[in-house]
């Protein structure tokens, strides 16, 4: 059989940066704001695009909060009282260093709703928001979040890009959703487990939605302990860039992987226009022989776009 030669086509460069971060206890938030700016400034030297930080970054924050009550109270405390500074960090780190960044996700209040949130921060545009939409059994039980409803995808000069957190990406008619009805190419997947069976789950998921949707997927996932919450005592992560499984990508599917539970960043180059030619002219053509209509009728809630330019 021969396949037929691909037309050449203009590069759409992305140069991605996933941070593996340690969760630990600090006594002040200049000392996490250090620590964070720590990892953008190395991924400033790599020049990248993109920074993506782990789900639930803000917790380390619990630290500066009073500890008495239950732990869906000191998450509700932590977001009425640690927000601001949140945003105020990331938007400044973002403005400086002409990044976009994924600060993982920080727990927010929403009319009296506890959510799980990712926000995504750009050198001269407001953050977007993007809430959890699949909650685990712990975060429903002991932290009393409440599910999101939307889907944002968010439009750069690079190319569409969404993130679904953690969970999310368990579920592929979500991702499908995003890819087929709303030209997503990029997945990132902040992410937060507690051991490596949890983090098998992500990481299967992740790159089979690189797979199937003929995407790139990125997963940041956290390391390290809080000992002062009894459900963040250990956390297991391996962080990964992920690609299709073609010719033109590398024979395993990994862009590149992190050390297993070791703090440190990952970085990959990723062409958006390789995803293109491979839809096309490749092996096989997942994205295009898949049929979800019938699963997208399934989603209730809103896809909303949102168009950002990258740079000064």
């Amino acid at each position: 059989m021969r396949f037929s030669a691909p037309k050449p086509v203009m590069s759409r460069p992305v140069r991605v940066c996933a941070v593996q971060y340690a969760l630990r206890t600090i006594t002040s938030f200049e000392e996490f704001s250090a620590h964070v700016e720590s990892f953008v400034d190395v991924a400033d030297d790599y020049d990248v695009d993109l920074i993506v930080f782990p789900e639930l970054l803000g917790v380390q924050l619990m630290g500066l909060i009073s500890r008495e009550g239950e732990p869906s109270d000191l998450m509700r405390r932590l977001a009425a009282e640690h927000t601001g500074a949140f945003d105020d960090l990331f938007k400044r780190l973002s403005r400086e260093y002409e990044r976009i960044i994924v600060a993982g996700t920080m727990p927010r209040l929403e009319a009296d709703h506890l959510l799980n949130v990712a926000s995504v921060y750009f050198p001269e545009a407001e953050p977007v928001h993007q809430a959890k939409l699949h909650l685990t059994p712990a975060e429903c039980k002991i932290w009393k979040f409440s599910p999101g409803r939307d889907l944002v995808v968010v439009d750069t000069d690079f190319g569409k890009f969404a993130v679904a957190i953690c969970y999310d990406v368990q579920f592929p008619e979500l991702v499908k959703i995003l890819c087929n009805h709303h030209g997503v190419e990029l997945v990132v997947v902040p992410y937060m487990t507690d051991d490596r069976r949890g983090t098998c789950r992500v990481t299967t998921c992740a790159r089979a939605r690189a797979v199937e949707n003929q995407i790139y997927t990125v997963t940041a996932g956290m390391v390290g302990s809080l000992p002062l919450m009894t459900d963040l005592t250990s956390q297991f992560a391996q962080s990964g860039i992920f690609t299709p499984a073609d010719l033109a990508f590398p024979m395993d599917g990994i862009a590149t992987e992190a050390a297993a539970n070791v703090e440190q960043v990952i970085v990959a180059d990723l062409d958006l226009a390789i995803l293109d030619r491979v839809r096309h002219h490749g092996s096989v053509q997942t994205f295009r022989d898949s049929q979800s209509d019938s699963l997208h009728t399934r989603f209730d809630g809103e896809v909303i776009t949102v168009r950002r330019h990258f740079g000064g």
